[in-house]
C-alpha cells in the first residue's frame, strides 16, 4: 500500500496525474531461507512475484524496465492512496527441499513515479526512469513445507489373459506406486491382504467365487514379500532425496490348475505411514 500527495498550485481544481512505479532491489527469483538443521545447514526456497492485476508481468529490478504501474489522479495538494496486488508463485523443481519454515524478512522494494497535469502527457513506467525520488520500502515472505506424504498414483497390476497351458508355469506382472514426500522423511508402504485372502494367501477371484493364488513382492527375484505392518513385510523407505519416488510392485501367479473362467480380480489397500 502507498500514498501520494499532489503538488499545490493556485488552481485548486486542477488535476494532477501520477504513474507510480514498483520494482524490486534484487532480481528474481527471490529467496526464502530455512532454519538450520542439526548440522547448521540451511536450505533455499525460490519464489517469484507477479502483478496481481496482470499475471504475465513479473516484479523485477528497475533496470529490467516494465515496472509494475498504478495510475492515480488527485486535485491540488490532495492525498491519494493505492495498492499493488502481488501474487507469489513457487517454481517447480524444488521437491527435494526438506520440511522446514522458510522466510525472507527483508525483501527490499522501490517505488518511483512520474507526474503530469495532462493524462496524455504522463510518462509510463516501462523505461525504469522516474521524475520523483525513489522511495525504498520492505516486505517479508514466509512459507512452511510440512512433513506431509501421500500416494500420488498406483498403476494396475494386470496378469493378462491366462489359459490352462499358461497356468502350468508362473505368470508375472508389475505395477508402480508413486509417492511424494519432503526430503528426509522416512515412511513405510504396506500392502493389505486383499478382499479374497485365504489366511495369508492372496487370491484373485471371479464372480463365481473361483480363485487363483497370487503373491506380491518387493523385488524381481521374489525373495521379499510385500505385506502389511503386522506381517513385518512392509517396505521401509528412508527417502533422503524427497520429491516424487516410484516403487515397483512385482506380482506373480504361481503355477496352479486353472479353475473357472471370467475376470479374476482383487483389491489391495496400500497404506503409507510416516
Amino acid at each position: 500500500k502507498f500514498s501520494c500527495q499532489a503538488d499545490q498550485v493556485d488552481n485548486a481544481g486542477r488535476m494532477e496525474y501520477i504513474n507510480v512505479c514498483l520494482s524490486s532491489v534484487d532480481a528474481p527469483p527471490f529467496e526464502m531461507i530455512s532454519q538450520g538443521d542439526q548440522e547448521g545447514k540451511q536450505y533455499t526456497l525460490l519464489f517469484r512475484l507477479l502483478n496481481g492485476a496482470a499475471r504475465s508481468q513479473e516484479l523485477g529490478p528497475a533496470s529490467n524496465g516494465n515496472l509494475i504501474q498504478q495510475t492515480l489522479a488527485a486535485k491540488s495538494n490532495a492525498n491519494v492512496s493505492g495498492i499493488f496486488p502481488l501474487i507469489a508463485t513457487i517454481p517447480a523443481g524444488q521437491s527435494q527441499l526438506p520440511a522446514y519454515h522458510y522466510y525472507n524478512y527483508n525483501m527490499n522494494l522501490r517505488i518511483a513515479w512520474h507526474s503530469a497535469v495532462r493524462q496524455d502527457a504522463l510518462q509510463n513506467c516501462s523505461d525504469g526512469s522516474a521524475e520523483g525520488e525513489q522511495v525504498q520500502g520492505g516486505t517479508s515472505a514466509q512459507a512452511e513445507i510440512s512433513q506431509g506424504c501421500y500416494i500420488e498414483r498406483v498403476t494396475p497390476l494386470n496378469f493378462g489373459t491366462l489359459t490352462s497351458t499358461a497356468t502350468l508355469r508362473p505368470t508375472r506382472s508389475t505395477a508402480t506406486v508413486t509417492t511424494r514426500c519432503p526430503a528426509g522423511i522416512a515412511f513405510t508402504l504396506a500392502m493389505g491382504k486383499g478382499n479374497h485372502a485365504s489366511g495369508s494367501q492372496r487370491q484373485l477371484c471371479n464372480s463365481e467365487g473361483q480363485c487363483l493364488r497370487y503373491g506380491l513382492w518387493q523385488d524381481e527375484a521374489a525373495t521379499q514379500r510385500w505385506g502389511d505392518q503386522s506381517s513385518g513385510d512392509a517396505l521401509q523407505v528412508t527417502n533422503p532425496a524427497g520429491g516424487t519416488q516410484n516403487y515397483t510392485v512385482y506380482g506373480e501367479v504361481p503355477a496352479q490348475p486353472l479353475t473357472g473362467t471370467g475376470e479374476f480380480v482383487d483389491d489391495v489397500i496400500i497404506t503409507l505411514t510416516y
